[in-house]
């Protein structure tokens, strides 16, 4: 849990640098810099003081602002120390045309981010990358405040890599003369319409891999800026549908701890209890994937126990997958009558479904030789910034529910289950164990459901909230969440009215994506289809 005598600590040592570089805010640390600074300050946060892991960078374009240090723009950089539970923000101020230096050789996962940042905002790094997201003959940077956005140029594919060949054919061919690149498509079954996939073979496993994701691009996060938090509180719930409560409870939970608003105890129970269901369906849909991809007939066993789930969401708010039922300082409504009794019977339902269903695959020999290779260890998971399941089945204990809890996750009795060899298999068995703790969690919350109000009638005055957001004008915050496939935040820049001047969200399935050739290294093209299945990615949330 969060160390708040370690978070002393760390802000006695970092506010030597003077008040005028050094704030505090919600319990997070935030340091002004220049460019020149940020290796060093890099070096110290993750050396000196354990800030291991990079969750994300975003950078904004502050000229509708009041600026800083004579600076049109800023690179936000949110570190994460897994130890003491703390974050720290370093803020690099930099004017158009200079250059920023990457951190890509500290921290390994740094690459996609700054390449996106890089792309959408026109910065410079010193590293240079191809585009990740936009066209190579895009012109237009999105980001920025005065871009005018229309058509997006006509993605032009990219051409295979070359191998390299012996000229000296006196001598023995180099060994990847043998092998084969091969370009997946979005409609390839492998790729589950998620990106394009270029693989090399040698010539039976694959050996390297390059990602494009850059095809399916609405704009979300240019979309909810100047949006007030009230539309983008419905625009989160569409950023992934399968578990629609997850998003737009982030959203509300990272403004109410920026305007204080302290929830009533039963709207956190019945958000609990949306977030551990959203869970429970996120897993089984994986479930099914891994299953429909080596053809087995339980697929369908894992549909039934999901449109079980559904059937409680459309109970609860009329809609399947729960969308529209978070409301900032609670929910919408109150659970209704013979709600709880409905969720008791499906639940002893789910579990027993699941548990044969569960023995059925592990009856079956081919059901494991399709899932039980290419393990990837935790310190590839810890070097690439993964979260999640994918994380847990290397072998890391961690989950924000019990590292950083909210709500009162701290008050339930539940298991963080963990892996040891990370292959597709540990992943299989960590969503099926995790789902039982789900349906615990929801149990035990029921059993003990606070009475009172299910929102904070604080919440509803526009009026007096308008006046919080002018003291929040320059303010940086960013709040996450334990979500099915990993974490997921966001990181939110106020500029003084009820709209995010800059809002990046943090999504698992990019920093997935981006880990891909760690988890397909050895597979063969058989192994492939349910190894992306069991890491849940969403072509919606590498949407930007």
């Amino acid at each position: 849990m969060f160390d708040w005598k370690n978070f002393e600590i760390h802000k006695n040592i970092l506010s030597h640098v003077g008040p005028d570089l050094y704030q505090e805010r919600w319990g997070q640390h935030h340091i002004d810099l220049r460019p020149r600074d940020l290796i060093r300050w890099t070096l110290l946060c993750k050396d000196d003081l354990g800030y291991l892991t990079l969750v994300d960078i975003a950078a904004v374009d502050r000229r509708n602002m009041p600026i800083r240090w004579n600076c049109n723009f800023e690179i936000v950089y949110v570190l994460f120390n897994m130890g003491t539970h703390q974050r720290i923000n370093l803020h690099v101020h930099l004017n158009e045309g200079e250059t920023i230096p990457s951190i890509v050789h500290h921290y390994s996962h740094a690459g996609w981010m700054e390449r996106e940042q890089a792309e959408l905002l026109g910065l410079n790094f010193d590293v240079k990358t191809p585009k990740l997201i936009l066209s190579h003959a895009e012109k237009t940077i999105p980001l920025r405040k005065d871009a005018v956005l229309g058509k997006w140029s006509p993605y032009l594919p990219q051409e295979l890599p070359k191998l390299r060949v012996n000229p000296n054919k006196s001598e023995a061919p180099y060994p990847e003369e043998s092998w084969q690149w091969k370009t997946l498509g979005i409609l390839s079954p492998e790729t589950m319409g998620n990106f394009e996939w270029q693989l090399c073979f040698d010539p039976e496993h694959v050996v390297a891999a390059r990602t494009t994701i850059g095809f399916h691009h609405r704009g979300l996060e240019k979309l909810m800026e100047g949006r007030h938090w009230l539309h983008v509180m419905q625009l989160a719930d569409l950023f992934h549908a399968g578990s629609a409560p997850t998003y737009s409870t982030t959203w509300a939970k990272t403004l109410e701890e920026m305007l204080r608003l302290k929830l009533p105890e039963r709207a956190q129970a019945i958000r609990i209890v949306l977030l551990e269901l959203a869970r429970i369906v996120e897993h089984l849909t994986v479930m099914h994937e891994m299953t429909v991809s080596i053809k087995k007939d339980e697929s369908r066993l894992f549909l039934n126990g999901r449109e079980k789930v559904f059937e409680l969401f459309e109970k609860y708010c009329g809609h399947r997958q729960g969308f529209g039922v978070v409301r900032l300082g609670g929910v919408r409504e109150d659970l209704p009558h013979g709600w709880v009794a409905e969720y008791q019977s499906i639940a002893t339902l789910l579990q027993k479904s699941l548990r044969v269903t569960h023995n059925s695959l592990l009856g079956q020999h081919n059901f494991r030789s399709h899932l039980d290779s290419a393990g990837v260890n935790a310190q590839t998971v810890l070097q690439w910034g993964v979260g999640g399941p994918a994380m847990r089945a290397s072998g890391l204990n961690f989950d924000l529910r019990k590292s950083q809890p909210f709500y009162f996750y701290q008050d339930i009795d539940f298991d963080v289950p963990v892996g040891i060899h990370g292959t597709s298999y540990d992943r299989y068995l960590i969503r099926y164990e995790e789902i039982h703790q789900s349906l615990r969690i929801v149990t035990q919350v029921l059993d003990n459901l606070p009475l009172g109000e299910v929102v904070n009638t604080n919440a509803q005055d526009i009026d007096a909230l308008q006046t919080y957001f002018k003291d929040l004008h320059g303010s940086w915050h960013y709040s996450s969440l334990e979500a099915p496939n990993g974490e997921t935040g966001f990181l939110l820049l106020c500029d003084g009215d009820a709209t995010p001047y800059r809002l990046k969200i943090k999504s698992p399935s990019f920093t997935l994506t981006q880990a891909l050739p760690e988890f397909v290294r050895g597979l063969r093209s058989d192994q492939l289809q349910v190894a992306i299945a069991s890491l849940g990615i969403r072509k919606t949330e590498l949407d930007r």
